[in-house]
């Protein structure tokens, strides 16, 4: 039953919404008429909070034959007094109301008296009288506070009164009870169904947002409404023919880099007969045409390449960088950090990136200063320096490929650009991103910010949780 159950609820979340939204509707509908229906039936039906002339010669009958004797209606009061009551500001009287109540209770009308409060809104049954109360069948019917009187043996006044008119009437209490009812049947649907349409809603956002960082991200699954699935198919396929993109023109210009090699390698040998001094300037030329061609095919083949992740400690990771540049007699310190600073990543694209980012510090300001630290719930690795700093300008732009706080493409002020854009590929390979600015106290600060561990590792359960694995797409493998 249980199964049964959970598979309709799933063929109605592959509807589309406004399929999903009407059968919502239509089944909180029919859920509050049941409330309604077994409450008619269940319950005796409330009385309407009126009295009529006959229910008020009744009790003054009664309590004169039967002294003591409470009323039939709990909600009347009975009492004794002096005088008979009189109209006043609020209250009135009217001659052939007080003649039909002593007819009935069998009396002269000097001795039985009859004030009430005027009140002609018995819905639906609006209509205006003389009397200033309702009519049915003859008969007025007191739905404000009223007051009748009889005079009994003994001189004293039998007074009988209804109290006043209640804020809620047992009517009105019983519709709300109903409608009190009705919310609390329905609220667990509603949230099934709510549940339903926007955990899809989610995974995909979810799954977007890893494509966004990673094209070879998995595929965004095809679940949930109608709506969700195609634009999840769209996305694929956009997936897709963004991949075969890339990779087309990642490998021409791989190939166009790798086919530089023989010319030059050309070029340089038929300059082995030239005059050295133009020997040596061409083979200058030559050299950082070389350089630039392997920086370009390294680029491509592993900047955006990342290998099977493991959880791995930023601290060593930062303490075996600078180890290795202070063994090389260069200015690079680590500042004290947390224990372990743990995330879940590929150890040698980390190192990598750190790797870059110090070389960029050393050869624009001569040191760095590595830091790793906790800042909200993502972790930071640092590297900071004391040297020119970068113009406004230029703090976004040196993250592209080729571009250079130095503008000039000599190779003794500086690389070919592509450090700060390879550790731009990792950190957001990583989850994380990446960010240059400009110290206060002088100098630039590149700031790397990562999820830690618990967090990667409690949205892939959640995942695996809530869809099944997807297979990735032919264009990402």
């Amino acid at each position: 039953m249980i199964s049964r159950a959970g598979g309709m609820v799933a063929t109605v979340g592959r509807l589309p919404i406004l399929w999903q939204t009407l059968v919502m509707l239509t089944l909180s509908l029919l859920a509050s008429a049941i409330v309604s229906v077994f409450l008619t039936w269940a319950l005796p039906m409330p009385r309407l909070d009126f009295f009529s002339m006959h229910d008020l010669a009744e009790a003054l009958v009664v309590a004169e034959h039967h002294p003591g004797t409470p009323p039939t209606d709990p909600l009347l009061r009975l009492s004794t007094a002096a005088t008979p009551p009189r109209p006043g500001t609020d209250l009135r009287s009217d001659p052939g109301l007080t003649r039909a109540l002593a007819a009935r209770v069998g009396r002269p009308v000097d001795q039985v008296a009859l004030v009430y409060r005027t009140d002609q809104t018995n819905f639906p049954f609006r209509y205006r009288t003389e009397a200033g109360v309702p009519l049915r069948l003859g008969q007025a019917q007191f739905y404000n506070t009223v007051f009748a009187a009889m005079k009994g043996a003994d001189g004293r006044w039998i007074v009988v009164e209804t109290p006043p008119r209640p804020l809620v009437t047992r009517y009105q209490r019983r519709q709300i009870m109903a409608f009190l009812l009705s919310v609390l049947v329905t609220l667990p649907l509603a949230y099934i169904f709510a549940r339903q349409l926007t955990a899809p809603i989610r995974r995909f956002a979810d799954a977007a947002e890893r494509v966004g960082a990673d094209n070879a991200a998995p595929a965004v699954p095809a679940e949930g409404s109608t709506e969700l699935r195609l634009a999840a198919e769209a996305l694929t396929k956009m997936q897709g023919r963004v991949a075969e993109t890339m990779a087309e023109r990642t490998a021409m210009i791989g190939a166009i880099a790798h086919d530089l090699r023989t010319p030059l390698t050309r070029i340089a040998f038929r300059m082995e007969a030239a005059p050295a001094p133009l020997r040596e300037a061409v083979q200058a030329d030559i050299d950082q045409m070389r350089a630039m061609v392997e920086a370009t095919i390294g680029f491509i083949r592993h900047g955006n390449k990342i290998g099977a992740r493991t959880p791995v400690d930023l601290m060593a990771i930062a303490g075996r960088v600078v180890a290795d540049a202070r063994a090389m007699d260069l200015p690079v310190t680590l500042a004290p950090g947390p224990a372990k600073a743990i995330v879940d990543g590929d150890a040698l694209a980390l190192g990598r990136m750190l790797q870059n980012l110090v070389d960029n510090a050393i050869i624009y300001a001569g040191a760095a200063e590595v830091r790793v630290n906790s800042i909200g719930r993502m972790l930071t690795l640092g590297v900071a320096d004391r040297g020119p700093g970068l113009d406004p300008d230029m703090v976004d732009e040196v993250f592209k490929p080729f571009k250079r706080g130095e503008p000039s493409r000599n190779r003794q002020t500086g690389g070919l650009g592509l450090g700060l854009a390879l550790a731009r590929l990792i950190a957001a390979a990583h989850g994380g991103n990446i960010v240059a600015r400009n110290r206060d106290v002088g100098g630039l600060e590149v700031l790397v910010s990562l999820p830690p561990l618990a967090t990667q590792a409690a949205r892939r359960v959640r995942r695996a949780a809530v869809r099944p694995a997807m297979p990735r797409p032919l264009a990402a493998e």
